[in-house]
């Protein structure tokens, strides 16, 4: 209901006609919905005029017509009423019919465009090593926050493309440059991720069972790539977490089929720590680990990508011991120090970059 909506008021809109009033509705629904300005890029590439075709002959369209629905037309003719009249009645239908094929032509090159899963072969690619975050600019003007272990693909030549579309594998902040001519779309493993010009983070390393993606502000769409058609909306400070095969929580277990995409959307809230609020999310970019109210068994994954570690936690005391903290500039042996001020423990680093913790 929203697109026919929309698409009758960009319609009324090229073709001049809209009034103030439908002018300030239209602003509204392109704020509430500005992945609409599509709709009007695909409307403004077809040759859109108010007026039929040159070679339409209006006389014999109107005599077909009265012919065909005469009955329609016998009050015009007791009313007297000029030919001239019922030809430029004629000539408004004709051209409302016109409307209503160019809107149909406009849904199925929308549907045509969104849903197309063509192969998208990046030719550049930079990678992020071990405890490396690096900030990327693109071709478009793209800003790219790497994260540690991470790499991302794109086209020097996206300039010269319909659209924008990189690949990533692991953790990346983006400040996408806008352009509503030419969306940006990210590819990873299991998601893909639509925009016009936003900031956001998305957490895709290729072993992790949860992919996240986490808006600040503007807005993104997001598809699963084993169900593109299923379309998901994301507003500023909310988070999606995607988590494959998740066991189904039933009585009777034998009749509970694993969830194979569980998908859970939430607000995200600050963590205030000295003071200050932080993210904990996109809290890297700035080269800060924050966590909050975080256990131990938690924390650790993300100790052992920010120091490039692997972590052995021999007692589940201590597994269930929570943190809250931020980390900065601090070595590991600081930072497990730090951590046994508020929770004892014992820890060891072997020379193989091994963490054991009892």
């Amino acid at each position: 209901m929203e697109q026919e909506r929309i698409i009758q008021l960009i319609t009324r809109k090229l073709a001049g006609e809209a009034t103030p009033q439908e002018l300030r509705e239209l602003d509204e629904w392109l704020l509430s919905f500005p992945e609409a300005l599509y709709y009007e890029e695909v409307l403004n590439q077809i040759a859109f005029k108010n007026e039929l075709p040159e070679e339409t002959d209006i006389d014999k369209a109107f005599d077909l017509h009265e012919q065909k629905y005469s009955y329609e037309f016998d009050g015009y003719k007791d009313a007297g009423q000029p030919a001239t009249i019922k030809k430029s009645l004629i000539k408004r239908w004709l051209i409302a019919a016109s409307f209503i094929a160019i809107s149909s032509f406009a849904f199925y090159l929308l549907y045509h465009k969104n849903n197309t899963n063509a192969a998208y072969v990046p030719d550049t690619e930079i990678v992020c090593g071990k405890r490396m975050r690096k900030k990327i600019v693109l071709p478009d003007g793209t800003n790219v926050w790497l994260n540690t272990n991470s790499k991302l693909q794109y086209n020097d030549s996206m300039l010269y493309k319909d659209r924008r579309e990189v690949r990533l594998y692991g953790e990346a902040f983006f400040d996408v440059a806008k352009d509503k001519k030419h969306p940006f779309i990210i590819h990873t493993q299991k998601i893909a991720v639509k925009v016009l010009g936003t900031a956001f983070n998305i957490k895709a390393y290729p072993n992790d069972p949860v992919t996240e993606t986490t808006l600040i502000r503007g807005l993104i769409e997001l598809s699963l790539n084993s169900d593109p058609q299923r379309k998901i909306l994301l507003r500023p400070k909310e988070k999606l977490a995607l988590n494959e095969n998740v066991p189904n929580e039933h009585t009777d277990k034998r009749l509970a089929p694993v969830i194979h995409n569980q998908m859970v959307i939430e607000n995200i809230e600050p963590v205030e720590i000295s003071n200050k609020d932080y993210f904990e999310e996109t809290s890297w970019v700035q080269n800060k680990l924050v966590f909050k109210d975080e256990s131990f068994e938690e924390l650790a994954p993300k100790l052992e990508k920010w120091y490039n570690v692997t972590f052995k936690i021999n007692n589940k005391t201590v597994a269930n011991y929570r943190f809250t903290g931020i980390l900065e500039n601090e070595t590991l042996t600081q930072a497990l120090t730090g951590m046994q001020i508020i929770r004892p423990f014992k820890f060891k680093i072997t020379a193989n970059d091994v963490v054991t913790i009892n």
